[in-house]
């Protein structure tokens, strides 16, 4: 009784493929559509593989192929046994971002482009987190540096438990789902590459930095330390592979005390701390010794501005 039961739960009827397309294609999205819209939910059985390949019109193989095809996408589940059968399965974060890895391998990002999605995304999200953090949540963030020491795969997973950690704290499923998508992108070109010593205490202490900032439940100061992390090792990486790095098109204003290695060729407004304090539009162009000090191109006509 109850396996009549499970088969009418998916009693939808498919319609017969068009032979001029692409017949696995169309079998694909005809479930697909139906799982995504809701007409058929976690859990239901489909209809047996007799009667799909009835309501389909093709043959034996072609069903077995889409039904192949659906599972590796993460959105069918294919049981053995006399209760088995063709069943939608539940939503599974890690089958979702592995198949959008898989996808990406065909078509290589760039640490460039990694960097540049982190910049528009992290810096946010520790500006929330800034907002949101408990005793608790800091107890298990201090519990993450202190265990981050030594090298190696461990090291890599300490130092995105910490921002996976931080995306947590806003939540945001989809945003979750994205830093968890990053995160594995970045996993994957870390394993190929030979991190030193130096590489993780530079992340280390960059983690303290928004760790602090974050107990302050200070904002500005989260979001920058997150920015300027993210930037450096957004560097790291891209020196270590000779691929271009990021340049963000903005470095903010820039006082004496500016807390980051500035990126040559972006614009920056730069503010003087004399009186009056004056500020200008220019494009970094070079750093003067190990300082903190820029040459700066602006403008012919382009005048300062009090503040």
């Amino acid at each position: 009784m109850k396996l009549a039961q499970e088969e009418a739960q998916g009693s939808i009827n498919f319609k017969a493929v068009v032979k001029s397309e692409k017949v696995s294609d169309n079998i694909i999205s005809q479930i697909r559509d139906s799982i995504l819209s809701g007409q058929l939910k976690p859990g239901d059985r489909l209809a047996s593989e007799k009667e799909l390949i009835s309501q389909f019109g093709v043959s034996k193989a072609t069903m077995r192929e889409a039904l192949r095809v659906l599972e590796v996408m993460g959105l069918i589940e294919i049981r053995k046994g006399i209760r088995g059968g063709a069943f939608v399965a539940e939503v599974d974060m890690r089958t979702t971002i592995n198949s959008i890895i898989n996808f990406l391998h065909f078509k290589p990002v760039s640490i460039k482009e990694i960097t540049m999605l982190r910049y528009l995304i992290e810096p946010t999200v520790a500006r929330i987190a800034a907002t949101k953090i408990t005793g608790k949540d800091i107890q298990y963030l201090r519990q993450v540096m202190r265990e981050h020491i030594g090298e190696g795969d461990s090291e890599v997973s300490k130092e995105i438990s910490f921002h996976r950690y931080l995306a947590r704290m806003a939540e945001n499923t989809v945003l979750v789902l994205t830093i968890d998508f990053i995160d594995n992108l970045l996993r994957s070109i870390k394993a190929n590459l030979k991190l030193g010593p130096d590489f993780y205490e530079q992340v280390r202490l960059a983690h303290e930095n928004i760790l602090e900032s974050l107990i302050q439940r200070d904002p500005d100061a989260a979001q920058i330390a997150m920015s300027n992390d993210l930037l450096d090792v957004g560097d790291y990486l891209s020196n270590l592979t000779n691929t271009p790095a990021f340049e963000p098109p903005d470095n903010g204003p820039i006082t004496m005390a500016h807390p980051k290695n500035l990126h040559f060729g972006s614009k920056a407004r730069i503010v003087s701390e004399g009186s009056p304090i004056l500020e200008i539009e220019g494009v970094i162009k070079k750093r003067v010794g190990a300082s903190h000090l820029y040459i700066a191109e602006v403008e012919e006509d382009s005048d300062p501005q009090k503040v």
